[in-house]
């Protein structure tokens, strides 16, 4: 877990990291011979002294996702779309969702998130299914 403070908006957030991305961050200085001050230096500064910058990272989406043969267009903003609407519909509640994009409003994270239409069908399965169960309880 990491706590991020100069995020934008300046909201704070916590990040969950999966164990084995958590692994490979312990154990990437080592690997590098020397403690890197950037996970992702820029090739263009001298020994990794900036960060990529955000034209570098859109070209490199660019370049990936014409390597992957997709040919719609993407920013890497759209990854954090895709986060939000993969937690919402795994099942995570749209406050924990909303939590963790950083967002001060549901309204924020309901733009950033889409429901399949599986998820809806799954959850009205399984409301309707206590709802039977509720009124075959009560002799209805």
């Amino acid at each position: 877990m990491q706590h991020l403070s100069n995020s934008k908006g300046h909201v704070d957030r916590v990040v969950y990291l999966a164990p084995d991305v958590a692994k490979a961050l312990r154990q990437w200085p080592r690997m590098q011979g020397a403690a890197p001050r950037y996970v992702f230096p820029s090739r263009v500064a001298r020994k990794g002294g900036l960060p990529l910058s955000a034209r570098q990272i859109q070209h490199c989406m660019t370049r990936y996702l014409r390597l992957a043969g997709i040919t719609k267009p993407y920013s890497p903003h759209a990854l954090r779309h895709t986060f939000a609407t993969q937690l919402l519909n795994a099942g995570a509640s749209l406050e924990v969702v909303k939590e963790l994009m950083g967002h001060r409003s549901l309204d924020v994270t309901l733009r950033y998130t889409q429901l399949y239409d599986r998820t809806k069908r799954a959850q009205y399965d399984q409301a309707m299914a206590q709802v039977e169960k509720h009124q075959g309880f009560q002799g209805r």
